[in-house]
Formats: structure tokens, sequence, C-alpha cells
């Protein structure tokens, strides 16, 4: 009942991408095309991907005055077809030297073992990782949206070779071929050490593996070392870009400059164009992931130069430098290496930005947390007098608790109390709520220890 069941849905998904592969047909696609007399295979378009491609012409014709209008007809150019037990697909395998550059940093400069790589990643299986051997993941999909209607119908995966880098480029001349494709890529993940990609933990690997669980693929990503270059770098460089996506951080980075570009937003319909027998823009679409692919090899590089701030040819690293001391910072603060986290924000305030309060508070709590109270002390008091907000509130709460605990000097500690309830009665939100809780129990335990001293101090007397 079961096994009936299924096929009626798989059945059902090929009949409506056949229907709408049918509907975006402007013209008879030639009797020629092998793939246009075959059979669809699964995944009915999502919805969202039908309301943009009615909209295409509007798009088209936006790119008609410059070169990302081109467009072919007929196959992409050095395709080879493959078998294997699951179908047919296609492929290009592209070979790039090693000292080959992407913008301005070369193929091989990823370090072969970084122990600060899990620092940067903040993950420990990050931990010695051999960049040369992973695997550069990075796709092209029919939408953004999960589950088994959204199709990977290009799947690019770089890897470091003994005198060469090589891209391989999976493509579906068909839907039919999904899981045969899918097959491949499997394989050739599972052979390498470890995944770097660009955002993939969250979108390139739940799709293929979405993919994998419909076609009874097992997916090859649990317990594989991943190293996704968004989260790091984003630490590394918050607030000092409009965004954090790859082709913003690969010019800043890596001084990689594409040419004619074709938007990633623009993939999925030069692939239905293509399976409609139409010209299509599908070369653009190999190339835009070809730069994705090799710009996580030189990001990559970058990453594992971002504590020594050099490049391996002794040049300066590129990127704002006072943005990467501050995440620096940060991270080793995470990792509880104060003393590294200090010398970081150090060298962040003599880089300089007006971001100074925010690192300040963070070089008072190293201070603290280093066991250096007076000097502690004095920092937050210097937040304090700088502004009236809730980074001052939490200033002041530091200096009680500093006062309280460490000093055991109780009026200090309530005076520092008394300010950060003035304080937290002014702001609002949820910020107020969440610090008068705690104040008024501080206070109340102050008063007490206050009375309790107070007492002792005349119980000595008299006797």
């Amino acid at each position: 009942m079961h096994g009936t069941r299924g096929r009626n849905v798989k059945g059902n998904e090929q009949g409506a991408f056949q229907r709408k592969l049918s509907s975006l047909r402007r013209e008879p696609p030639p009797r020629e095309r092998a793939r246009a007399k075959s059979k669809p295979g699964d995944g009915a378009l999502p919805a969202w991907l039908r309301r943009r491609l009615r909209r295409q012409p509007v798009g088209a014709a936006a790119l008609s005055a410059g070169p990302l209008a081109a467009r072919t007809p007929g196959e992409p150019e050095s395709l080879t077809t493959h078998t294997n037990a699951r179908g047919a697909f296609a492929a290009r395998t592209l070979r790039y030297p090693l000292d080959g550059f992407h913008g301005a940093w070369s193929l091989q400069w990823v370090a072969r073992e970084l122990p600060e790589l899990s620092l940067l990643g903040r993950d420990e299986a990050l931990d010695g990782l051999d960049l040369t051997r992973s695997v550069y993941l990075d796709i092209e999909t029919t939408g953004l949206s999960g589950g088994a209607g959204t199709i990977p119908f290009m799947v690019g995966l770089g890897i470091h070779r003994c005198d060469h880098f090589e891209l391989w480029q999976g493509f579906l001349p068909g839907p039919e071929g999904e899981a045969a494709l899918l097959t491949e890529v499997a394989a050739r993940i599972a052979a390498a050490g470890s995944v770097v990609s660009f955002f993939g933990k969250s979108f390139d690997r739940h799709r293929l593996e979405d993919k994998m669980a419909v076609h009874g693929i097992p997916a090859p990503f649990a317990g594989r070392p991943h190293l996704d270059l968004f989260h790091p770098l984003k630490r590394l460089y918050r607030g000092a870009y409009p965004d954090m996506r790859l082709g913003t951080l690969e010019r800043a980075l890596c001084q990689v400059k594409r040419l004619d570009d074709l938007p990633g937003s623009f993939a999925p319909a030069a692939w239905f164009d293509y399976l409609a027998g139409r010209a299509h823009r599908l070369e653009a679409v190999f190339e835009h992931n070809r730069d994705d692919v090799l710009s996580l090899v030189t990001l990559a590089g970058h990453l594992c130069c971002a504590i020594d701030e050099r490049r391996p040819d002794g040049v300066e690293l590129e990127g704002f430098a006072w943005a990467r001391a501050r995440g620096l910072a940060r991270l080793f603060a995470a990792a509880r290496d104060h003393v590294s986290a200090l010398e970081w924000v150090e060298k962040a305030f003599e880089r300089s930005h007006e971001d100074t309060r925010e690192l300040g508070l963070l070089r008072a709590d190293l201070l603290r947390l280093s066991g250096r109270h007076l000097e502690a002390l004095e920092r937050y008091r210097e937040l304090c007098l700088d502004g009236r907000d809730e980074l001052s509130l939490t200033a002041f709460l530091q200096i009680a608790k500093l006062c309280e605990h460490r000093l055991r000097d109780y009026p200090r500690a309530l005076e520092a109390t008394q300010e950060a309830r003035s304080l937290a009665d002014a702001l609002a939100g949820t910020a107020r709520e969440r610090a008068l809780a705690g104040i008024e129990r501080r206070l109340k335990r102050l008063v007490g220890k206050l009375a309790g001293a107070s007492s002792e101090r005349g119980r000595k007397a008299r006797s």
C-alpha cells in the first residue's frame, strides 16, 4: 500500500513538472534533442519560482542593454555524459595551475594545517584541518526554498590535486538525471577529508541532503568537518562592509573583480530556458559557479592568514584591520584566552574607529576576568562617564559587583547600584525590566551587608 502511494505521488510530481515545462515553451523544442523527448523526473516547481518566472521578461529586458543579455542556443560547452547505476548526468572538468591567481590570491595559499582554524570557526572539528584535502562546494538550484521540489541542477566541487586545482561541475541535462548526479556528488564529497563552503551549512548542505534522502542516497556530510566561511568571516568583519555576501567579501578581501557576472537569481530561469529548448544563459551560470568555487579557495586562504595579518607573499593582509582586530579579540575572549584577547583589543584601539565604547566594555571585562580588578574598575568608570545608555548600565553593575565581591567596598557598591537603578528607570523596553529585577535584589543585599557591618563595628566599640 505504501509503495503504491509513493508511485502515485511521484507520478503527480512528474505530471506537474511536465505541465509547467510545457507552459514555459514559447517555441517547440528541436526534435533531435533527446532530453526534450525524455520523461522529466521528480520535483514540481515551487510556487515562488512560478511567480518569478512569470516576471522573467521584465528581468530579461533589464539585462538586454548589457553583456549579461547574451544567450546561446543548444548545449553548454565541454560537457561530457556520464552514467552510473542510477542513470545519466553531464559534467565538465576544468584545471588550474596551483600557482594561478584568482583576484590577488594564489590557489595554493591555503594551509595544510592551521591549529587556529578551530578558534576562527568556533568548531573543534576544524582543529588542524588540512585545507588542501578539502572539497570546495557550491551549488545552483531552482530556488532558495527547501524540500523535495527544489532541484540542484548544478554542483561545483573543487579540490587540490598534486599539480593543479580541479573544478568539477556536475550538471543536469534534465531532471530525470538527478539521482545519478547526486550519487556522484555524494561519492566525491565522501572521498574528501572535509568540506568548505560559503553559507553551505545553512543552504547547500541541506538542499543536497533533502534530495539525497528522496532518492535513498546516503548523505556524506555527517561527521565530516565542514568549514562554512560565512561565519568566521562575519565574526572578523562584522559591520565593516555593507553586507556579508560572497561577492562583497571576495572583492574586499581578495580583490576579485568579476566581469559580466550573471546574478545567481537568474540561474533558475537559465536552466528552464535550456529545458524548454530556448536560447539560454547557462554558460554564464557555469562561469558564476566557477568563480564562486575559486573564491571559496581564496577566502579560505585569507582566513588562514587572519592572525598573522600577512599574506604568504609577505604583503599586508587586505580588509579593514580595525574590524579584524576587534573580531579576533572577541574570538579569543570566547575561547577564554584573555591575554591574547586584550592584545587584540589594544590593536583595535590603536587602529581606531567610532566603535570604541563597545570595545571599551570588552577591555574592562577582560581586565576583570584576568584578575586586574583595579584597572578594570577604572575602565568601567570611564564608560559610565561617557554616556547614559545600556552600555553604561552594564558598566555600573560591573562596578557594583567588583566592589561588593572583590574589593569588599560595600558603600561604593551601593552607590554604583543606585546609579544603575536610576539609569535603568530611564531606559525603555526589555533592557529596563531585565535589569531592575537584579538591581533590586542587589540593593537589598547590600543594605543588609552594610547594616551588619555597622552592628559589628558597634559591638567591637562597646567591648
